[in-house]
C-alpha cells in the first residue's frame, strides 16, 4: 500500500505506453504505415470510393425500403440524394485535414500569396 516505487519493467512499460499515446494522437490518416506521406493518386482513389460506396449504399437500402414498402422510387431517390450528399461531406472533411497537415508541414516563407493569382 505505502509501496509507491516501480519496477523498472513498469516504469519502462509506462513510458513506452505514453510515447504509443502521442504517436496516434499525433497520427494523421493521410500517412501510411511506414511514416511516408500518403500518394496523391491514393487520396484520390479513397475519395472516389468513399463517393461511389455512399452513393451506391444509399441507393441499395432505399430500394430495398422501396421493395418493402411498395412506394417505388422514394426511398431509393432520397437514400441515394443523401448517401452522395455523405459521400461529398467525407470529401470536403478529407481535403480540410489534408490541408491542415500541408500547412503544418510547411512554412509561411515558401509559398508567396500571389503565385497562385493568374491576373
Amino acid at each position: 500500500m505505502g509501496n509507491d516505487k516501480k519496477s523498472p519493467e513498469e516504469q519502462s512499460f509506462e513510458e513506452r505506453l505514453r510515447q504509443a499515446q502521442v504517436k496516434v494522437q499525433s497520427d494523421t490518416s493521410f500517412e501510411a504505415a511506414g511514416d511516408k506521406p500518403a500518394s496523391p493518386m491514393g487520396i484520390a482513389f479513397k475519395m472516389g470510393v468513399e463517393l461511389v460506396v455512399g452513393s451506391g449504399l444509399g441507393a441499395f437500402i432505399g430500394f430495398w425500403f422501396d421493395k418493402w414498402s411498395g412506394m417505388a422510387p422514394l426511398f431509393m431517390v432520397t437514400l441515394l440524394v443523401l448517401g452522395f450528399a455523405g459521400g461529398i461531406r467525407n470529401i470536403f472533411r478529407d481535403a480540410e485535414r489534408m490541408n491542415a497537415v500541408s500547412s503544418e508541414t510547411k512554412s509561411g516563407d515558401d509559398v508567396k500569396d500571389d503565385e497562385f493569382n493568374t491576373d
